[in-house]
């Protein structure tokens, strides 16, 4: 379970690596060769930013006048919950 959540939350130039490797790891195999396909390692590249965590508004957070709470605090969902 933690090797999956580690693969969900990678950070942009880890998931290249990931997805680099997956495409060796497919372009190697016995079916491609044996159908002569050429599988192209490199992932397309495009122009991005990587945005911030947002906030989730209306819990006792907002209250003090942040106007938010942090995704980054674990309980946040247990407050929403309950």
């Amino acid at each position: 379970m933690a090797d999956i959540r580690q693969s969900l939350f990678q950070k942009p130039d880890d998931r290249i690596k990931s997805i680099t490797s997956v495409n060796k790891m497919i372009a190697d195999s016995k079916e491609v060769k044996e159908w002569e396909l050429a599988i192209n390692i490199a992932p397309d590249e495009i122009e991005a930013k990587v945005l911030k965590r947002p906030s989730i508004l209306g819990l006792a957070s907002a209250a003090q006048g942040s106007g938010g709470q942090s995704l980054d605090d674990t309980n946040v969902l247990r407050q929403i919950v309950t």
